[in-house]
């Protein structure tokens, strides 16, 4: 069956989720924020499922999000259409008539759950109910509250101070060795903070940045100024072939992270380096490091990666 015909989750099956996740998960989802992938296969899902369909009403929480007092503006949204489904880096936007748009952000442990039937236990920690015409619903949860939600003009959106900051984002606009050598002109940036800097490049996180930096054969604190142009080129070519991979596996699932259908990701059966400190390197067999970059762990092979004219100010644990 096609994911997009996929059977919406029912209220046993997501009550079972959210009470399985422990104080452990909890702690662990601080660092796994979902990166471009998991975004992307959201928005590819709600395309699917929400195009087309007519607002009947909106209920919002009083909490506020982002601390962002809650949009009063949502409630106004009845009989709106929802028109388009897009993506920048991280963030999401629906489109809708009237010239308005929907943007969001799942922070930490955001999550937008279609919903075909009501689930009996009320579900705790959701901040907006969008009630569409057909009596289905689409809830957006965030129990951390470090997500967004806010209306914005659709014509106006890429001023809006979330997304105007924002570098190209790598899936709708890849990019070649040459464009990420100038982006990266005059920084004087480990190689891979500058990926995982949302004004280069929007989308690309700590789990991904390792993985790009490990198959292109590039050590995470090398100085961008070091690179050599092959080895920008080989940055590039890996950066569209993970996060494509990613997207195909609808992205990684550590904690939080859910689909619209309540699904985990798969490609965490993928990583070659992240979160594999001391196991050996699919590729030479020698294991694993981990080191500390700007309190965010990077985790690489030294044999495939050397750490070629690095003056290393992080701390290394195997």
């Amino acid at each position: 069956m096609s994911r997009q015909h996929a059977t919406a989750p029912n209220a046993g099956a997501i009550q079972r989720f959210l009470g399985a996740l422990g104080p452990r998960a909890r702690r662990a989802s601080v660092s796994l924020v979902p990166e471009l992938p998991e975004v992307e296969t959201l928005r590819r899902m709600l395309e699917a499922q929400v195009l087309g369909r007519r607002v009947r009403s909106v209920r919002r929480s009083r909490l506020p999000l982002r601390r962002t007092r809650p949009d009063r503006a949502l409630s106004k949204l009845h009989d709106s259409e929802i028109l388009a489904v897009r993506r920048h880096g991280k963030y999401l936007l629906m489109d809708l008539s009237e010239g308005r748009s929907l943007l969001s952000h799942l922070g930490m442990s955001g999550r937008w759950l279609f919903v075909e039937r009501k689930p009996g236990p009320r579900l705790r920690h959701v901040h907006a109910r969008i009630e569409f015409e057909d009596g289905t619903e689409l809830w957006f949860q965030d129990p951390r509250r470090f997500g967004l939600l806010r209306l914005v003009a659709t014509c106006d959106a890429h001023h809006d101070p979330a997304l105007a900051g924002l570098g190209p984002d790598p899936v709708l606009d890849p990019p070649s060795g040459p464009r990420l050598c100038e982006r990266a002109r005059g920084s004087k940036a480990p190689i891979k903070s500058f990926l995982m800097d949302q004004r280069r490049i929007a989308g690309v996180g700590n789990i991904y940045a390792s993985e790009i930096l490990h198959r292109a054969r590039v050590h995470p604190a090398r100085r961008t100024s070091s690179l050599s142009s092959a080895e920008w080129t080989a940055v590039a070519r890996e950066v569209a072939a993970v996060l494509g991979e990613a997207i195909d596996r609808m992205g990684t699932t550590f904690s939080m992270y859910r689909t619209l259908w309540n699904e985990p990701g798969s490609f965490g059966d993928q990583l070659r380096v992240y979160e594999r400190a001391g196991q050996p390197c699919g590729v030479c067999g020698k294991p694993i490091r981990r080191l500390v970059q700007a309190n965010r762990a990077s985790f690489y092979c030294p044999e495939c990666q050397p750490a070629r004219r690095v003056r290393t100010q992080v701390r290394k644990r195997s």
